[in-house]
């Protein structure tokens, strides 16, 4: 019989490409969750000031809950990034009098003072940024909070305070507080007195900003008339700095001497409101929850009722229970079903992160619920462990990570081991519609990265089924029409890729043997992987590179292991979300056994693990996606049999 090494087409094809917008909650009833949700869906987006309001009202609604100083935390950063200042400070004023040892009342802190100063209250800012700076140990948050400080001396007009706050947070700082705090050494320079700079040229001479407060000096003298000193501070400067930048803005100076005032130094114009804001985080990292002894919770957060995708949903739960029945004493399970309700996953989200023994969650699995679920677990900092190929889940979501071979996967894989069996010549023929353009696009660039070229790419409409043109276009209309497997017509490229469903590319196979191409090595997805393919088409076939998100013929002992426990569990072979869902376990486990006692220490850690899965060794990069090198399998007497196993080449 043969094995079950298939993807489901229908499903990859319903979750392959999720829409970029959709609206992740139905209308919920009035209330606070209700409040919270739309708030979350309005950050989502952008609207940070229609955030701001509904967060208000969630806040004043709720009172007193578990996750009112997280919501705290990001309601102020609502209104800042909506340009609330105001509503901001009320916020974090809030958070640290209320939670003054949260974590999330340490990482506002060093909010509040560019809020002050940008709200007019510099010595409120000033007072702040140095208690705080006194304290900080970090060297990022010391070095802004060292240019706040400065700017606000600045702004009380203390510009010798100004000047040395300056110059410590240009020492400190990296780039961009390093160019403003130059920006403000120009500032400060711009509205000391004579005497003032004359004591930072001697004490800093060559140094800087010793150069930059003589060219000051030379200025004030020249903007005041006073022709004679101007006249022997410029020839001091040309004498002592002369390669210098500002030597050409001297001569201009002397060219102009009556128009002086034109032509003012750098810092004439500054404020020390500008470049408040610049770093604002996207979000607040969340508190760990207390190292956990004894046993822990991982959440299975799946569609099992309701929903066309539940018994794939049911595979991913029986994997999920096969590996964590492997460590029993430490990890139960909590199964939750959302009934493909993208709502209800985000408020299952909720509730699970207000309970501090659910370690993780595992899924969901469509596009609508992974997204709601995924901007949900970032939002109150639980980790999530998708099953879900929706493109861009993870990014900028620190604490949301998947497993799923994606359609990129796949086309990079081929690309790849194409390359490296000697196919430099590459040829494509696609479905001219969003798939088939995304596969090019993702095969295309593995090929030029890998050293290849595509030398013919051509494309067909999906609706006419008719390759005929298309196919006279990649043989040059050279063919002889001998319709034999003995006879390959002349092409520039030795390896095809065709990014179609199996029920496709068979047709396409018998119209390519039609005009000899009958010895072409093909390139294709894991959508080839159906028992009528090979039937079909294998002798034509032989060779092709087949991507397999999850290859039952694999003799990896993890894999052996995981389809062996599967077949006594269920009387049937696994398929591809299966091992999924057994992955998910495995990583837990991994983590947990690499020392991660909670969701800060488990986020921290699967990047630096090497999972071995039963879809083979698998890692998390640095967005949180699934890293593997798929198993690779290929067609011989009209049967698959495994090309290469997953995992780097041994």
């Amino acid at each position: 019989m043969f094995p079950r090494v298939l993807v489901y087409p229908l499903l990859f094809l319903a979750l392959a490409f999720g829409t970029a917008c959709v609206s992740v909650v139905s209308p919920a009833p009035p209330g606070p969750e209700a409040l919270l949700t739309r708030a979350d869906q309005a950050y989502g987006r952008g609207d940070y000031a229609g955030a701001s309001s509904l967060y208000s009202q969630y806040l004043t609604q709720a009172g007193q809950t578990p996750r009112r100083e997280a919501v705290l935390a990001t309601a102020g950063l609502a209104a800042e990034r909506a340009g609330e200042n105001l509503a901001a400070i009320r916020h974090y004023e809030t958070l640290t009098a209320s939670y003054p040892n949260s974590v999330y009342a340490a990482q506002v802190a060093p909010r509040l003072p560019d809020l002050y100063l940008a709200n007019d209250q510099p010595a409120k800012a000033r007072e702040l940024a140095t208690r705080l700076y006194a304290t900080s140990k970090d060297p990022k948050t010391k070095a802004s909070l060292k240019l706040t400080e400065s700017k606000a001396f600045w702004a009380e007009g203390q510009y010798p305070d100004a000047l040395e706050g300056f110059l410590e947070a240009r020492r400190i700082g990296a780039t961009t507080v390093r160019a403003q705090a130059e920006e403000g050494v120009g500032a400060s320079l711009y509205n000391l007195t004579q005497n003032q700079l004359a004591e930072v040229v001697r004490q800093y001479g060559q140094g800087y900003p010793g150069p930059e407060a003589a060219y000051h000096l030379a200025y004030q003298s020249a903007a005041s008339g006073d022709a004679a000193t101007f006249k022997a501070q410029a020839e001091y400067f040309r004498q002592y700095f002369p390669t210098h930048p500002y030597q050409a803005r001297l001569t201009q100076l002397e060219a102009n001497f009556a128009g002086a005032r034109d032509y003012p130094p750098p810092g004439a114009g500054y404020s020390a409101k500008a470049g408040l804001g610049l770093n604002l985080p996207t979000g607040f990292q969340g508190p760990n929850v207390s190292p956990l002894t004894g046993r822990v919770t991982v959440v299975a957060l799946l569609p099992l009722t309701e929903d066309p995708s539940s018994r794939f949903a049911q595979d991913i739960l029986i994997g999920l229970r096969l590996a964590l029945a492997k460590n029993p004493g430490q990890v139960g399970l909590m199964e939750l079903d959302t009934k493909g309700d993208a709502g209800q996953a985000a408020r299952l989200i909720a509730e699970m992160a207000e309970k501090p023994e659910a370690l993780a969650v595992v899924g969901p699995l469509t596009s609508r619920e992974a997204l709601a679920a995924a901007q949900m677990a970032q939002r109150l900092f639980i980790p999530l462990l998708a099953i879900s190929n929706r493109v861009g889940l993870t990014d900028g979501r620190p604490f949301v990570f998947r497993i799923f071979l994606t359609p990129r996967h796949q086309a990079e894989a081929v690309a790849r081991y194409a390359l490296k069996a000697g196919h430099t010549s590459l040829g494509a023929l696609y479905p001219d519609d969003p798939y088939g353009q995304a596969m090019l696009g993702f095969f295309s660039a593995a090929a030029r990265k890998a050293g290849g070229t595509l030398t013919t790419v051509d494309k067909y409409d999906p609706k006419l089924k008719n390759w005929d043109e298309a196919i006279k276009r990649l043989t040059g209309g050279q063919a002889v029409r001998k319709a034999s497997t003995s006879y390959q017509a002349k092409t520039d490229f030795t390896a095809l890729y065709l990014p179609d469903s199996a029920t496709q590319v068979s047709q396409i196979l018998a119209q390519l043997a039609y005009h000899d191409v009958t010895k072409m090595t093909y390139l294709g997805t894991s959508m080839w992987l159906t028992p009528d393919l090979p039937k079909a088409a294998g002798r034509y076939l032989t060779g092709a590179v087949i991507p397999a998100a999850y290859a039952s013929l694999s003799q990896r002992p993890e894999t052996v292991q995981f389809r062996e426990e599967f077949l006594k569990t269920t009387g049937r072979e696994p398929d591809q979300f299966a091992a999924y869902g057994y992955d998910a376990g495995i990583a837990i486990i991994t983590a947990l056994n690499a020392g991660a006692t909670n969701r800060g220490a488990l986020i921290k850690i699967w990047p630096t693990l090497t999972v071995p899965g039963a879809t083979g060794p698998f890692t998390f990069n640095a967005e949180g996606d699934y890293q593997i090198e798929p198993a690779l399998l290929t067609i011989e007497k009209s049967t698959f049999t495994l090309l290469k196993e997953p995992g780097p080449d041994r």
